[in-house]
């Protein structure tokens, strides 16, 4: 991590000095240009400099050089560019002084923060790891509660790469002390040397049962003894459960059974009943035929006599009407006529107003054109002047992120490098097992 800031920090003072490069060629090329408007409006107030290497001419030569204008004319840019050039010099020279003081506190309260936070997951883990051999002997371990305890968010990246690797990239040896790995503490140690490692589920689940596969082999044959009579108690256990099954399953065929005599008993009297409610709804409409006959023939009497009287007195209206359609006609005739006019006269009156005021809206509308086409022009240069400008920020950071991406350390050296220390340890390790256990 501090290769990769001091690296950063050097990229930055490089393009700063380019920057600042490139800004004093253009600055020059500035005043040339200014020197060439106007050379008569500079005046000598110093020595001159010179850029050149040379040692500096005679007196003679001064004194001649000092004699004409023009020489003391086009050296004054020069001399200013040369006093501009050393106040940015020595600005930049406090700058990083500053930056690198301030740099210098942050890494020295970062590792203080590092090493506290490191301290605090130390503690954490050996808390964790007591909890969890005290349940690996109370029972058969789990894979989340170790992957729990070992996970990759608890550890930072750094710490122990730090502590292994000096700042010149040279392993240190180190003196450890012994390994002691009790019975069923092998795989959760290799976590513990290995802990930011991705490691999936299932190649974690054949770990822990070949661990356990490994220490049943020697397990003595007592607990063999009660590991069968747990079994045997487990078959008669299931063994019981189906018997209590077949006799659920009978008592409830037996009560289906019933509930379908009973529903074909209910069946058989909602039949009976359905039939009598159709023997009177038949008997019902009977009646109401009769009824309905002569109940018909009445009404058509009735309405014969209502169809003549409704006949006559629709004839009287029939003539009614055609003498008041007749004067409604001739009022109406009169009544267009004088409409028509009024509405002649109000179209030539709209037609004189509606043309005077679309020649002052076309007016308007063409100067209102002229005005956004030019803010559109307007708008459009501010916009390509501000695409360019971000297509250039972004060329030079995806730059600066291709530079830090290749110059990236590699981890798997690192990561070699861990495994044959821990093999190298795994080799002079003392393996320890309980009483339970025979090794034969």
């Amino acid at each position: 991590m501090l290769k990769h800031a001091l690296g950063e920090q050097s990229q930055d003072e490089l393009s700063a000095d380019e920057d600042t490069l490139s800004q004093h060629s253009d600055s020059i090329m500035d005043y040339r240009q200014i020197k060439q408007q106007s050379d008569i409006h500079w005046k000598a107030s110093s020595r001159r400099r010179s850029f050149s290497a040379s040692p500096p001419p005679s007196n003679y030569q001064q004194s001649h050089v000092s004699d004409s204008p023009l020489q003391k004319d086009a050296e004054q840019p020069v001399r200013r560019v040369r006093i501009c050039w050393q106040n940015e010099q020595d600005q930049r020279k406090l700058r990083t002084k500053h930056l690198s003081k301030a740099y210098d506190e942050d890494l020295r309260a970062y590792e203080a923060s590092e090493r506290l936070e490191l301290a605090k997951l130390k503690a954490k883990a050996q808390e964790m790891e007591q909890k969890y051999k005290e349940n690996v002997l109370k029972g058969t371990p789990r894979i989340s509660h170790a992957a729990k305890i070992y996970s990759r968010k608890n550890i930072p990246r750094h710490s122990k790469l730090n502590q292994r690797i000096s700042r010149g990239g040279s392993a240190k040896p180190k003196k450890t002390a012994p390994m002691k790995v009790k019975e069923n503490d092998l795989l959760p140690l290799l976590l513990e040397e290995f802990p930011h490692m991705n490691i999936s589920h299932p190649t974690m689940n054949k770990m822990w049962q070949q661990q356990l596969s490994q220490i049943e082999q020697f397990k003595s044959p007592r607990v063999r003894n009660q590991w069968k009579l747990q079994n045997e108690v487990l078959e008669t256990l299931k063994k019981h459960n189906l018997l209590v099954d077949v006799l659920k399953r009978e008592q409830a065929h037996n009560r289906r059974l019933h509930e379908f005599r009973q529903r074909i008993e209910r069946q058989k009297c909602t039949q009976n009943k359905m039939r009598e409610r159709r023997q009177q709804v038949a008997r019902a409409k009977k009646y109401y035929q009769d009824y309905r006959v002569q109940l018909r023939a009445k009404m058509m009497r009735t309405r014969t006599r209502e169809e003549r009287i409704f006949k006559q007195l629709f004839e009287e209206a029939l003539e009614i009407q055609k003498q008041r359609f007749l004067e409604l006609r001739s009022y109406a005739k009169e009544k267009r006529a004088e409409q028509k006019k009024q509405y002649q006269d109000e179209l030539q009156s709209m037609e004189n107003y509606y043309k005077d005021q679309f020649a002052m809206l076309a007016e308007a509308v063409s100067e209102e054109r002229r005005d956004i086409q030019t803010r559109e022009r307007a708008h459009t240069q501010t916009l390509s002047k501000v695409k360019r400008e971000l297509r250039s920020k972004l060329e030079k950071e995806i730059k600066e992120l291709q530079d830090m991406i290749t110059h990236d350390d590699d981890d798997l050296f690192f990561r070699e490098l861990e495994a044959d220390r821990l093999k190298s340890r795994l080799l002079v390790a003392s393996f320890q097992c309980s009483k339970n256990y025979l090794f034969l």
